[in-house]
């Protein structure tokens, strides 16, 4: 009840005022048409109190959400594992050289671009629960079966199927997020889920101390007893997730029937249809010469790029003479500042909630003085080293808003898969390449890969800047047209686009 207040609440800063403009002028919109007798039917638009919406939302949060974020939990425990293998011995009793080490994280990623364009199709054909649920529970087996590799290649094996797998819950959530939640609510529920990377960071580290100071007791290595408990918390994630997660709000086991219709109709009165089974092709080709998927997929690709300290940053502090318990630590705290700037960013949404992609510009701040740091202090072992590795990290925060950005501004069923997974396939992109700059056995203190992670972020911040511009640019056409009054009707089930749509208005 405590978290099902805080949520509500910060609901309600998070308001945008926008929004409170869509809405009234999304109602007079659908009055229109449903004033027409063919359109008097149960599908049109409903009036409904806002104690009546904050009772459905609330719901929301309680069912669906904590199932998001328990997912998400198990993806980025799986997925950043191998930073703390290395740490207890897979280095080692795999006889990996830095080259090697390096393509252990590209083959994830490459695996993960190519998965980006099945899901694409996948996520618009079969419901969304499905395919998330079943490739929950497939990854956490492969995760299980990275303790059983004694070699290079077998272990990179499990580190492509795994990157296959993963590579649906990211896109599926941001679709999720826009099913649910309105465009006022997207910026906090983003980052909610978001945020357990952050929690995964802290509990994973002391996951692997702990399992480290039973060394003793154990009949196999540390770092496999970790996989094979990773691997297990997932299972139970991906079973909830099938259980628990309704196909879509409409047949929500968690509501009424009256609450049903709210779920649905205040998604609508935004001018968002909702999850639809179908591939358009018009909307695909739309995708290839539209600005937002081009965007899409430079964030994903530039906010990734310049990850490195957070797979690298264990072994940078380990290099210097910790030992694995001392560098679980050290490491430990990445989690906690990460949470604490993504909460930075939530409350910033609050106090400038019309001004994301400038919020995201200052957020990125903190990265690029964190590789700062670890350039100038890159051959020194002290707490400069460790406070850059923290805030060179520091990616998650604006990543969130970044996800609620293409949530709030892409519209139409098929064009909403191809531009999240646009950023995927920029985040894979990305992936793949960033390790090889990264190779502890030719460069040990990292300069090549820090000095090119400020380059990106450099180039981040222009694109963003130049995505607030282009927005703004699109609403002041659209507000000119609403003025004139002349704008077409559409029914309340057509799958438009954003760029179909001119009472849709881009968030910025």
């Amino acid at each position: 009840m405590a978290t099902n207040l805080i949520i509500h609440e910060l609901n309600k800063m998070l308001d945008l005022s926008l929004s409170d403009f869509y809405f009234g002028h999304m109602r007079q919109k659908f009055k229109f048409v449903t004033s027409r007798r063919d359109y008097q039917t149960p599908k049109d638009f409903i009036d409904f109190t806002p104690e009546e919406e904050r009772s459905v939302v609330r719901k929301i949060d309680l069912y669906v959400l904590p199932l998001m974020c328990l997912v998400f939990f198990s993806q980025y425990l799986d997925k950043t594992s191998l930073s703390y293998a290395a740490v207890f011995g897979v280095k080692t009793d795999l006889n990996l050289d830095g080259n090697q080490y390096s393509w252990l994280t590209s083959g994830f990623y490459l695996a993960q671009l190519v998965s980006q364009f099945f899901y694409m199709y996948l996520l618009s054909l079969l419901p969304i629960k499905i395919v998330t649920g079943v490739c929950v529970v497939l990854w956490a087996a492969v995760c299980m079966l990275h303790a059983a590799p004694h070699n290079f290649a077998g272990f990179l094996a499990m580190r492509i199927l795994l990157g296959f797998f993963e590579g649906c819950v990211s896109p599926s959530f941001v679709i999720v997020t826009s099913m649910y939640y309105k465009k006022s609510e997207h910026g906090l529920r983003t980052a909610i889920w978001i945020s357990c990377n952050a929690i995964t960071q802290v509990l994973a580290t002391f996951l692997f101390y702990g399992i480290g100071k039973g060394e003793n007791h154990l009949s196999m290595a540390v770092w496999r007893v970790g996989y094979l408990v990773c691997g297990a918390v997932t299972i139970v994630a991906g079973v909830l997730f099938c259980v628990m997660v309704p196909l879509k709000p409409s047949n929500a086991w968690f509501l009424n029937e009256r609450e049903r219709q709210v779920a649905v109709h205040r998604i609508l009165a935004e001018s968002d249809r909702g999850e639809k089974n179908s591939w358009d092709w018009g909307q695909a080709k739309e995708c290839l010469t539209d600005w937002s998927t081009w965007s899409s997929f430079l964030f994903g690709f530039c906010v990734t790029v310049t990850s490195g300290p957070i797979i690298f940053a264990s072994l940078m502090i380990n290099n210097f003479g910790y030992d694995e318990f001392k560098t679980m630590e050290y490491s430990s705290p990445s989690g906690a500042v990460q949470f604490l700037a993504i909460w930075v960013g939530v409350a910033m949404l609050w106090k400038y909630p019309n001004q994301r992609c400038i919020i995201i510009m200052t957020l990125t701040l903190v990265p690029i003085i964190g590789n700062i740091m670890l350039i100038c202090m890159r051959k020194d072992n002290g707490w400069g080293l460790i406070v850059g590795a923290w805030l060179g990290a520091c990616i998650t925060s604006f990543y969130s808003i970044c996800l609620s950005l293409n949530a709030s501004n892409v519209r139409g069923n098929t064009k909403k898969s191809i531009v999240n997974n646009a950023f995927y396939v920029g985040y894979s992109l990305a992936g793949i390449v960033y390790p090889q700059w990264w190779n502890y056995s030719k460069d040990p203190t990292y300069l090549t890969g820090l000095i090119t992670d400020l380059a990106f972020w450099a180039l981040f911040e222009v694109l963003v800047f130049a995505y607030r511009w282009k927005c703004i640019k699109e609403n002041k056409k659209r507000d000119e047209l609403f003025k004139t009054g002349v704008l077409p009707e559409y029914e309340p089930d057509l799958d438009l686009t954003d760029k179909q749509d001119l009472y849709h208005r881009y968030s910025y």
